[in-house]
């Protein structure tokens, strides 16, 4: 199953209350955690999950309901920030995600043993039903990803700490209940099947482990094009050392063709030209390398007049040797991208 849009999975212990002994910036660490993922059930781009399992690991533990280990340590600690209800509300909600993640992926069960994870995320919590299931989860997420065609963009796993981006894992898989066709034979016991997990623990994590270029290509409508452009801007300004606004990211206005040329000539260049497209975008916004931007102009000669749609000029900007970015500088200061072409072709729709 290839979804249109990329997907995460909330592990359980996300929703576990601290213990009573915690500190308060601790509780409020965990409420803070739960308000951020909450804001992705509105945000049209993302599918989330989360295991059919959820609900009885916490119970199985001795931590549901929650409502009244909230109470508890909110009395305890003297918070008055946030109410009992509003949090439970929140945790609930979660909980009621439907699919859950084993449905929509049509994944029954697993029977591993010996599994392990490299950095070992499954230890950090001391909990024996959220440990299990999220060695489960951890384990269907892998062989998942190592076997069946992902989400665009890709699928994330959600933990309360992630000491790194990517999780190594390896169990020897005794049986895998499953209703797809597309799972080959996994190694049996004693060999080990081995396999990795993106996992993250705050928003820019999981901005970080999407995957741009593969959205582009994907993309089915603009707001796929949009969801990539965005990331690619995200990104970039992390690795500028600026502090990235995924609200507030100024995106190009895309034309009505782009989607469709763009991806024509992707299609003909396999892996390399998509991340370059998406870095003559961030260009085009920021207004950086403008050595790369030519007036597009009427004919071939270099006196021949601009391009002009009314008052927006149209623009030429490199993006290798090969193949450019036309887009329309519009009058009222924004950028509408028009077309990927190659280097013979000055159309501009």
């Amino acid at each position: 199953m290839h979804s249109s849009r990329p997907s995460v999975t909330i592990d359980a212990g996300i929703l576990a209350v601290p213990h009573i002994g915690c500190t308060k910036d601790d509780a409020f660490q965990y409420v803070d955690t739960l308000l951020d993922w909450s804001k992705l059930l509105d945000e049209p781009w993302v599918a989330i999950y989360m295991s059919e399992r959820a609900s009885e690991a916490l119970f199985d533990d001795d931590l549901f309901p929650l409502r009244n280990r909230l109470r508890d340590l909110f009395s305890k600690l003297g918070i008055v920030e946030y109410t009992v209800n509003d949090i439970a509300k929140i945790a609930a909600k979660l909980l009621s995600l439907t699919p859950s993640f084993e449905a929509y992926y049509r994944l029954k069960d697993v029977l591993s043993e010996q599994l392990e994870t490299d950095p070992d995320v499954i230890r950090l919590t001391t909990h024996d039903g959220l440990q299990s299931d999220l060695a489960r989860c951890i384990t269907l997420i892998a062989v998942l990803r190592k076997h069946c065609s992902q989400p665009l963009g890709g699928h994330s796993l959600i933990l309360r700490e992630a000491p790194k981006q990517v999780i190594q894992i390896q169990a020897q898989i005794h049986e895998l209940e499953h209703s797809r066709g597309d799972i080959p034979e996994l190694p049996c016991p004693p060999e080990f099947f081995e396999g990795d997990v993106l996992v993250c623990d705050d928003f820019r994590g999981l901005i970080e482990c999407l995957d741009e270029a593969s959205i582009l290509v994907g993309a089915s409508d603009n707001l796929g094009v949009d969801l990539a452009i965005r990331i690619a801007i995200f990104k970039h300004a992390i690795a500028q050392g600026e502090a990235p606004d995924w609200g507030n990211a100024t995106v190009p206005n895309i034309g009505a063709e782009f989607r469709e040329l763009c991806q024509q000539c992707c299609a003909d260049q396999g892996d390399s030209l998509p991340p370059k497209i998406l870095r003559s975008i961030v260009e085009t916004i920021k207004g950086h390398n403008l050595s790369a931007v030519h007036a597009l102009r009427t004919g071939p000669g270099g006196n021949d007049p601009q391009r002009m749609r009314g008052s927006d000029k149209a623009q030429r900007r490199d993006i290798d040797r090969e193949f450019h970015l036309h887009y329309w500088e519009c009058e009222n200061g924004t950028i509408e991208l028009a077309s990927v072409v190659y280097h013979n072709d000055f159309s501009i729709p």
